[in-house]
């Protein structure tokens, strides 16, 4: 499914998935696979280097967190372990994590309602604005937004930044 503000990212993982499966059905039986990873959002600290649009802030002190705690992301490394068991099994796609997982199944059962409530979604999350245009990195934006909640809801996600070398 396509979450809001992620359009074009959700546009490519489409693509993959369909030329993946197409892939895994012309080489059955030849010893070669092809692997989609469909990943959740994963604690690597990316929401301090991401870059941000529109209102910024507003979009950071929603990412930042949702990338952070770990009800909604998950760790790198176990991530990349899922990742790589799926790889070595030959599994076309690979979803990583409870929320890809059960966001397959619901969307597979209810396309429509499930559409429907990321159209709602987005409508919650902030909108463009057209005075503020140009690309904003997550630390900048954490910075101008200055909040102690956000700071600390993103310790989590923070700490990863440090070990996966998000800062330099």
């Amino acid at each position: 499914m396509s979450p809001p503000h992620l359009l074009p990212y959700a546009t490519a993982k489409f693509g993959a998935v369909g030329f993946s499966e197409g892939l895994s059905s012309a080489l059955a039986g030849s010893g070669v696979t092809a692997t989609t990873i469909a990943p959740g959002l994963m604690r690597t600290g990316s929401h301090e280097r991401a870059f941000f649009t529109g209102q910024s802030e507003k979009e950071f002190a929603w990412f930042g967190p949702a990338a952070s705690l770990p009800l909604l992301s998950m760790n790198a490394d176990r991530a990349a372990r899922i990742i790589m068991d799926g790889v070595l099994a030959g599994k076309p796609t690979v979803l990583v994590g409870w929320l890809p997982k059960v966001a397959h199944r619901v969307h597979g059962l209810a396309p429509g309602l499930t559409t429907r409530a990321m159209g709602i979604a987005n409508r919650l999350l902030p909108g463009a604005r057209s005075d503020q245009a140009g690309l904003r990195e997550g630390r900048d934006a954490a910075s101008g937004l200055n909040s102690k909640v956000v700071r600390a809801l993103t310790t989590l996600g923070s700490k990863a930044a440090r070990k996966n070398n998000e800062r330099s």
